[in-house]
């Protein structure tokens, strides 16, 4: 089991205390879990396997001088991602919803008509098939976990690339680079994003997308389920920003979205412009420091706080269920030491159900055997998605208390 504690007096060499976005010395470290499943987003056919799901540790630094947050005990050999990698969310019609305008706004806003556009971790493809649809443009997508099968081939306007980006990747030649909640899985973010910057010499009015979580909010509502071993950086609007100005991008626009649980961030390449000051949703990183004092602290009250109200509804005889399988899941149930109190774990994506979770073994269901469970409490791991659980499970017939995680 996880456990979130203040961070333990330990000597790391200097190189793990280097920041990976700025390049300073110096990472102040402040939380840390250990025993943490490595592979969080993983389904395992064999119960087993996922119970075989090697650990690692957690311990996170905060950068004084840009604001960035790292896992100073990362190891990147010990996560792969590979077969049964799951993280499609495209299932869901809130999820969708989101995705397809900020699908439309990209290619309004870009002008985005019969371009080239390249997706890094671009995962099983849908949200750059849908760009290709809107254009209607070419798309190009980076990820090893691709699965063609799942969008089809875009009337022969996309192709999927099973690889990780890097520097052998090449020159992308694009008109526009999207990337979505694949920088926080990269350890050395200033590297990458450099490596990036280089490629793109040939395509200099490229445009830059980016969408990670917000560390901010993660922070303030001592949101441990979002912290798990794959996500090995973290940022905030400001050090996200900063990182990319660093590396020779300017930064249009850096918002909050999806219930201001993402950063998203507009970039472009632009040798000539003038050295920008920040824009409004940018904090500084000293306005990070109360938030990483308290993390700790935070997560702690609320994981004794799930405890006691899941622990309060066994005692009481009554059924409870998680919706939503993926690695905030995993890592709700493993930190909280609740795997054995959670009546069923159920998911609407079809690839998760009937497969098992690392670490715990727990099987994944189908949402429609909550009919026959009749659970009191089901637990939803995105308050975004309540409005769209909650109606479900009415038309089940089932009026359970609904809780959201965050």
């Amino acid at each position: 089991m996880r456990t979130v504690a203040e961070a333990a007096p330990f000597a790391p060499g200097a190189e793990a205390l280097r920041c990976r976005a700025c390049g300073e010395p110096g990472l102040e470290p402040f939380a840390a879990s250990a025993a943490v499943p490595v592979n969080n987003a993983r389904v395992f056919a064999r119960r087993a396997d996922a119970r075989a799901v090697p650990a690692g540790e957690i311990e996170l630094g905060f950068c004084p001088g840009c604001g960035f947050i790292g896992n100073l005990r990362y190891d990147g050999g010990l996560v792969a991602y590979s077969a049964g990698y799951e993280e499609q969310q495209s299932y869901s019609p809130t999820f969708n919803a989101f995705s397809e305008a900020l699908a439309r706004g990209l290619v309004q806003r870009w002008g985005l008509r019969d371009k080239r556009i390249v997706e890094i971790g671009c995962g099983k493809g849908d949200f750059l098939a849908e760009l290709c649809r809107l254009g209607p443009n070419f798309g190009v997508g980076i990820d090893p976990t691709v699965a063609p099968e799942r969008v089809g081939a875009a009337e022969g306007r996309l192709q999927l690339v099973s690889e990780l980006y890097g520097p052998r990747t090449g020159a992308l030649h694009a008109d526009a680079v999207v990337c979505r909640h694949t920088l926080e899985h990269i350890h050395d973010v200033g590297a990458f994003v450099r490596t990036l910057r280089r490629s793109l010499d040939a395509s200099p009015g490229a445009r830059i997308f980016f969408e990670v979580p917000d560390v901010l909010r993660v922070l303030n509502e001592g949101a441990f389920w979002d912290v798990y071993y794959e996500h090995c950086s973290y940022f905030s609007a400001g050090s996200l920003a900063r990182l990319f100005r660093r590396e020779g991008f300017a930064v249009d626009d850096v918002r909050l979205g999806f219930g201001d649980q993402y950063v998203l961030l507009e970039a472009r390449i632009d040798p000539a412009a003038p050295a920008q000051a920040p824009l409004p949703a940018e904090e500084t990183p000293q306005a990070l420091r109360e938030a990483v004092a308290s993390y700790a602290r935070r997560a702690w009250a609320t994981i004794d706080g799930w405890r006691t109200r899941v622990r309060a509804a066994r005692a009481r005889g009554e059924r409870v269920a998680v919706w939503g399988s993926g690695s905030k899941c995993v890592a709700f149930l493993s930190e909280t030491g609740l795997e054995g109190e959670i009546d069923a774990v159920v998911d609407v994506n079809p690839h998760r159900q009937g497969r098992h979770l690392p670490t715990s073994g727990i099987a994944v269901g189908d949402p429609a055997t909550l009919a026959a469970l009749r659970p009191a409490l089901v637990v939803v791991m995105n308050s975004a998605y309540l409005g769209e659980i909650g109606a479900a499970l009415a038309g089940m017939g089932l009026h359970p208390a609904l809780e959201a995680v965050g």
